[in-house]
């Protein structure tokens, strides 16, 4: 293990603290021995479905032109299918299959991007909406 001087360790926590405006963190410190320094963030994950949308999923599916996925579901299944938000025929096991693994031009969201938890968040906000 590296050994940290308390500058080092300063300049990581404050790097560590800033990282993401998304999430909570809690940064602590343990010591292990005179000069040496373990850094412990926990994070917890306090996004909505409706944040998670928006980042990951509004720019290809949200209505109307300039959206690709809408406007290929419309293509491939009529209009009235276009849109994902509040569609009756999805379930949450199928949403939260497709964006972990992906389908045809729509890549996989990996646990870094949206995690286990969030997966069930989404699946609820796009089911609910409409």
């Amino acid at each position: 293990m590296k050994k940290l001087t308390p500058i080092t360790t300063l300049a990581l926590l404050i790097s560590l603290v800033g990282c993401s405006s998304e999430e909570e963190q809690t940064v602590t410190t343990e010591p292990l021995a005179q000069d040496e320094v373990t850094v412990v963030v926990e994070t917890t994950a306090a996004r909505s479905g409706e944040q998670i949308y928006q980042r990951h999923c509004q720019s290809c599916h949200a209505p109307g032109p300039g959206h690709p996925a809408t406007l290929l579901l419309a293509e491939k299944l009529g209009p009235e299918k276009a849109v994902i938000k509040g569609r009756a025929d999805l379930t949450a096991d199928y949403i939260k299959t497709i964006v972990r693994g992906g389908l045809l031009e729509m890549p996989p969201f990996r646990p870094t991007e949206i995690t286990d938890d969030e997966l069930d968040v989404i699946a609820d906000y796009i089911l609910a909406s409409g």
